[in-house]
């Protein structure tokens, strides 16, 4: 029995490496599968992570693993969020306790865990141009090997996927993609393209063709069964010239498929014979998303992820009771979309794949004719706002912060160089906790800070959500709203009505500073860390001012102005990269206009990629960006003042 399992799984148990794949009977290798989904279907509801993508790809990945040694060839998973059978297979069972937690075992691929992971990927769509580049750079060595890219159906539909496919096909060059297709991203795929690829799921033409032919050529003497070898091969000419539009022979690709992608003693045999083709193949499998999970049939997305199950209190230890909490930041800006579209008809909501975690869902079912899913597509989604706002509406694009980078240009050149009013919601602004570096939202406001015309806030509470929702809406001009993967204060201080106007450039004032003291700027969520720490701070009798910035562009500039003229010291807070952020605006302003008496601190996140954490809570306070560490950076900063 292994040490991190409740049950025994007497075939998993004796693989260590893909190497003891290879002498499996096709009995074992088929048990295998089944003990490797039921081992996964266990540990990960416990620890929490993506379960409905992994479950669904266990064929898959032993099947890979069963036919090329991924030593000498090259694999790359899109994503990434399903390599934990991969995982498995390369020798991180153990750690499988701990994935997802601090210090423990990511749940992407990651170089830094083994040699059979080659990038540290979260992102859709650029499978095929890594393994493209892989394939070409094999090529000098004497006995170049194979390059397999696994890309799956909602991915397929990204335009850098489209961009290398394309490409691919143009050069003839070794290369295997490998076409999971289960009709699913995290929600239902979305698009023309997965509209044909059903359309080859649902067509039993060519498979009954087949098999007529086969009966047929048997009949003849002598000669059938030698015939009847070829069959496969007629196959595939007879799938290109019943399906029309077959759009990835018409790019040079191999098409093979569709083929059951849970079969594993069939896929490996698959798998042998597409080894031996020339050029790029796309070999396309059918799966079911969440395989093996009784919820999944009726409701796949719910099954996508997992948070796993709660921890009791240790024996004799009291449980600690959490603090009220707040709406989710998602849900108070999906109510106050869903408000705002009430109230004007030109309101629309758009996401690139991602309803469910941007609260889009929830605008969807109110307002379905003003809802726009454009697949994984965030280039095409930001594009496409640019002609609504100029056509007359207002567009509200809901993307989490880590994927608007993706429509960096678009940003650029369609919305903010034509002054368009679109809104850009950046859910996940910030750290995500378990996603880690792939996802933390911390790059934003450096890219987003430099084009002319943009307006950026974040709000503190839900109060503030709605004000700036309101606010934007009535805006002529780009503007962007961050908020975190958190919930909002379950208190919020003052009431609405006593807060200082919502206008851009319009900080407000929590505790006015101390004179010849110190003041926290802080900006968006944390302003709420802050509070926490100047309570903490005056039950020492230490006194400190705390401002909302609000707007991290353009910043209050009055305000600041006077608080630098009139503090000795001030603390900018953000969940942001030091580099280009909130802080570097507060210092700009300060060179601007030639203020250069009081310390500046910025209290940011590091100049590096900050690894996955049980929780963002925990990501946070190793930052020094928690209550705790405000509150050090309070007094040492005091420390500092008085010593000069």
């Amino acid at each position: 029995m292994n040490d991190n399992s409740k049950t025994v799984y007497p075939t998993l148990d004796l693989i260590s490496s893909p190497a003891d794949l290879k002498g499996l009977s096709a009995e074992e290798l088929t048990t295998l599968c089944e003990e490797m989904r039921s081992f996964l279907l266990e540990t990960v509801q416990e620890t929490g992570g993506h379960l409905g993508s992994n479950i669904g790809v266990v064929e898959l990945a032993t099947a890979l693993h069963s036919v090329y040694d991924f030593r000498r060839d090259r694999l790359v998973w899109d994503v990434s969020h399903q390599c934990y059978p991969h995982k498995i297979l390369t020798g991180r069972r153990a750690g499988f306790d701990q994935l997802r937690k601090t210090g423990g075992m990511c749940g992407f691929t990651n170089p830094h865990e083994s040699e059979y992971d080659l990038f540290h990927t979260g992102h859709a769509g650029t499978s095929i141009s890594l393994a493209l580049g892989l394939s070409l750079g094999m090529q000098h060595e004497k006995e170049p090997g194979r390059a397999v890219a696994v890309i799956g159906d909602a991915s397929l539909g990204a335009g850098v996927a489209f961009e290398a496919i394309n490409h691919a096909g143009s050069l003839g060059q070794p290369l295997l993609v490998v076409l999971n297709d289960n009709e699913w991203s995290i929600s239902k795929t979305v698009g023309a393209m997965a509209r044909y690829l059903s359309r080859i799921r649902s067509s039993r033409i060519v498979q009954r063709a087949q098999q007529e032919i086969s009966s047929l050529i048997q009949t003849i003497p002598l000669i059938g069964p030698k015939v009847d070898k070829t069959l496969e091969q007629v196959g595939e000419v007879l799938s290109h010239y019943i399906i029309p539009g077959h759009v990835f022979q018409e790019l040079g690709v191999t098409y093979v498929g569709p083929v059951d992608g849970h079969d594993v003693n069939g896929l490996i045999k698959t798998l042998e014979r597409v080894k031996e083709l020339d050029g790029v193949v796309l070999l396309h499998l059918l799966t079911e998303k969440g395989k093996g999970h009784p919820a999944a049939p009726g409701h796949p997305e719910r099954v996508h992820g997992v948070k796993g199950a709660a921890k009791p209190a240790p024996e004799g230890e009291v449980p600690v009771v959490p603090k009220p909490k707040g709406p989710a930041y998602t849900k108070a800006f999906s109510d106050s979309l869903i408000a705002a579209a009430e109230r004007d008809v030109r309101v629309h909501g758009i996401t690139a794949a991602m309803p469910s975690g941007t609260g889009l869902d929830k605008f969807q079912e109110r307002h379905p004719s003003r809802f726009h899913d454009t697949g994984i597509t965030e280039q095409h989604a930001i594009a496409m706002s640019a002609g609504m706002a100029k056509a007359g509406l207002r567009p509200v694009v809901a993307i989490y912060s880590t994927f608007l980078q993706r429509g960096y240009d678009q940003i650029f050149q369609e919305v903010a160089l034509q002054g368009l009013p679109v809104l850009f919601c950046l859910d996940r602004a910030g750290m995500v906790g378990q996603d880690g570096p792939t996802h933390n939202g911390v790059f934003d406001l450096a890219y987003l800070r430099t084009f002319p015309g943009m307006t950026l806030m974040a709000p503190r509470d839900a109060c503030d959500m709605d004000r700036m929702m309101r606010m934007a809406l009535k805006h002529d001009g780009p503007m962007a709203m961050r908020f975190p993967r958190d919930t909002c204060p379950a208190e919020e201080i003052p009431p609405g009505p006593e807060r200082r106007a919502m206008e851009p450039g319009l900080a407000e004032v929590l505790v006015d500073p101390p004179e010849d003291g110190l003041c926290i700027w802080a900006y968006g969520a944390l302003v709420n860390q802050a509070r926490e720490a100047v309570a903490s701070l005056n039950e020492e009798g230490i006194q400190v001012g705390l401002v909302d910035a609000r707007f991290a562009k353009p910043v209050d500039e009055e305000l600041l102005c006077n608080h630098l003229r009139s503090c000795r010291g001030i603390i900018t807070l953000e969940e942001h990269q030091r580099a280009g952020g909130f802080g570097s605006a507060v210092l700009e302003c300060a060179n601007r206009n030639r203020l250069g008496s009081a310390s500046i601190r910025i209290l940011a996140i590091d100049d590096e990629f900050v690894d996955h954490a049980t929780s963002r809570d925990e990501q946070l306070a190793g930052q020094g960006l928690d209550s705790a560490g405000v509150a050090r950076a309070v007094r040492g900063m005091l420390a500092r003042v008085r010593e000069s």
